[in-house]
């Protein structure tokens, strides 16, 4: 189970109980307390933003690997669990890294210190105690490298497959206990740089098919502006065909206006002349009356 989130922390052993709880939820904290209460968490490999361990769950011994890097917490733990956005393991180690971390990497960054600055007696004495020490984990019974070897060939096809590796006979110690721990850490960090590289590959692949996408919207567009700009240029073209029919319509509504005018004038001439031979056939009428009243009246 592989989870990611945004992390304001920089280093691991900033991040307190009451953020993991605040994160993860009441009950499993609760259970990540209990584990790391119980000093079930193992330390395999750790720095300021990076840790390796192994915590000893209900049903077996799972293995985790917590990175605090760019602002992200990443998660990775080997158990089937589903709780989110990490399980209770995580949390085990991320208790443990807080009240410990800090001060470990401390004391190591000490004790190297001291180890360079000692005296050459103790620099004597150093090299048989790593002889003791390298001679110890080599002991290793018939029994227990049978079961190693079982395990081994179990999940032998599933390297690089699977981040969850078949689990170890319980009765398994020591050095072969840090063999498989050493298998399902390389196992892990190999599935990793796997996902890491699908991931980008996924994201350019995305990148790619955005970029195409765009390249179609801008041809489209670029194609909508070159329709836009023609349609533009045909409206400009009637627009200065209706402004010169709009100066020709002026030019006709003068002469229509000087020609109303003319109309008027005759029609007053027409009214005044009509006037004037009605004025000339009421005369007539009156001579034509008293022409007749002159004439002699009929002798019969």
């Amino acid at each position: 189970m592989r989870n990611r989130i945004a992390c304001s922390a920089q280093e691991l052993f900033q991040l307190d109980p009451e953020m993991v709880q605040s994160v993860v939820g009441g009950q499993v904290f609760k259970i990540g307390n209990q584990y790391f209460s119980d000093s079930r968490v193992n330390i395999l490999e750790s720095d300021a933003t990076q840790v390796v361990a192994e915590v000893n769950g209900t049903y077996g011994v799972y293995s985790q690997t917590i990175k605090l890097k760019g602002g992200t917490l990443s998660t990775k733990c080997s158990c089937p669990s589903t709780e989110q956005p990490f399980c209770r393991h995580c949390v085990a180690v991320l208790l443990h890294q807080f009240h410990n971390g800090a001060s470990h990497n401390h004391d190591s960054g000490a004790s190297k210190k001291a180890s360079a600055a000692s005296p050459g007696p103790k620099a004597t004495e150093e090299p048989i105690a790593s002889a003791e020490e390298s001679s110890s984990p080599v002991e290793l019974n018939f029994r227990e490298a049978t079961l190693f070897i079982d395990w081994f060939q179990q999940v032998v096809n599933q390297l690089g497959k699977t981040a969850t590796l078949p689990g170890a006979s319980p009765s398994l110690r020591g050095t072969a206990r840090e063999w498989i721990g050493v298998i399902d850490r390389l196992n892990q960090q190999f599935l990793e740089s796997e996902e890491d590289r699908s991931d980008a590959q996924k994201g350019l692949q995305a990148a790619e098919a955005r970029l195409e996408s765009l390249t179609k919207d801008y041809e489209a567009v670029k194609g909508e502006s070159v329709r836009a700009q023609k349609m533009g240029q045909d409206l400009d073209g009637k627009v200065k065909e209706l402004e010169k029919r709009l100066i020709d319509f002026g030019k006709i509504s003068a002469e229509r206006d000087r020609l109303v005018g003319k109309v008027s004038a005759m029609q007053s001439e027409l009214q005044n002349k009509g006037a004037e031979l009605e004025s000339v056939s009421m005369t007539l009428k009156s001579l034509s009356k008293a022409i007749r009243n002159l004439a002699p009246s009929d002798p019969s």
